[in-house]
């Protein structure tokens, strides 16, 4: 799969950034820029919190990297939910966040899925060599890929993959590509898999490494009062509980 330049990615931004900003108007509820794998969750997480408060939260979703990218080339984001800290620091490199003001909020697991009542069965990252086509989240565009790179070197196997490597988008991306039955296996979020019946869990990315644990980060972007009363509702016990049902871990 071709990967866009980077005129052709800068281009993209930029015509997504105008688009946002078009919907936006000056007297606004917060509009958080979250994580595409948080889409869900993030309805149920959004109705409790406006039941709670009386108050609204709008979302953009999209790859957490493009997130960043998207900010800094001017979309309107009064906060960020992203996946890693990849995002955050080019977010505070580019004077748009703080890490001292992101908080670490839910956490997820790597996993590898199959389409449902697929002919081929495998238990472990190293019997998928040579076995087919493996959609996975592109490191350079998704701190999704960036976890699982970190992973399959862990296993000393990421050279012999490479071959049958489809790099997708994000891990949504890659997750479609598992449920058209476009490839043999994808790597994905433990969430992902959830959200359709057209997958199947083949199984669990085991590792005690931290850099393998898919965290999420939340940051106000401006000195805005509900944006930062919208990230503490993130952490009480009522939208940890939707989390937790979603298949996010604490």
């Amino acid at each position: 799969m071709a990967k866009p330049t980077p005129i052709m990615a800068t281009a993209i931004i930029i015509v997504v950034v105008s688009i946002i900003a078009a919907c936006v108007s000056d007297d606004r509820f917060p509009l958080i820029f979250a994580a595409a794998s948080l889409v869900d969750v993030m309805e149920e997480v959004q109705s409790a919190y406006e039941h709670e408060t009386g108050q609204s939260v709008r979302f953009n979703f999209a790859g957490s990297n493009l997130i960043a990218n998207q900010v800094i080339a001017g979309a309107p984001a009064d906060g960020v939910i992203v996946a890693g800290q990849t995002p955050i620091d080019k977010l505070e490199k580019a004077n748009q966040a703080s890490k001292s003001e992101a908080v670490e909020i839910i956490s997820n697991r790597l996993i590898a899925v199959r389409p449902v009542d697929a002919a081929t069965s495998h238990a472990r990252l190293d019997d998928l060599i040579g076995v087919g086509k493996i959609a996975m989240p592109d490191p350079d565009t998704a701190p999704a890929g960036e976890y699982f790179e970190v992973a399959l070197r862990e296993r000393g196997i990421w050279d012999a993959l490479q071959p049958q490597i489809v790099p997708a988008l994000d891990a949504r991306a890659a997750l479609a590509a598992a449920a058209t039955r476009n490839v043999a296996y994808a790597l994905v979020y433990e969430t992902d898999a959830v959200s359709t019946d057209d997958v199947e869990i083949a199984f669990a990315i085991e590792s005690n490494s931290i850099a393998t644990t898919p965290r999420y980060y939340a940051a106000p972007l401006l000195e805005n009062d509900a944006t930062i009363d919208f990230i503490r509702f993130l952490g009480t016990p009522q939208a940890v509980a939707i989390f937790e049902k979603h298949g996010f871990r604490r």
